[in-house]
């Protein structure tokens, strides 16, 4: 696999009815938690990975992994 220095790591998206609010790594599909900045297996940094504090963090990934979501809907 080839991987792209400069490209920074996303989360997987989340589905809005799941019953899983785990957020795991694009790169490895790992579970990563809001204290760790990179990914655990390939060690490559991880969106949210320059927040002052592990809860920022969280809300960005968060936030990342339900972009996609139609809040009006449910």
């Amino acid at each position: 696999m080839h991987i792209n220095e400069g490209y920074l790591i996303n989360v997987v998206s989340l589905a809005p009815r799941g019953t899983n609010s785990t957020i795991f790594t694009e790169c490895c599909h790992v579970a990563i938690c809001d204290d760790e900045s990179c990914c655990p297996v390939c060690k490559r940094k991880v969106i949210g990975h320059d927040a002052e504090s592990s809860a920022e963090r969280g809300r960005i990934r968060w936030k990342s992994a339900t972009c996609h979501w139609n809040r009006g809907k449910y």
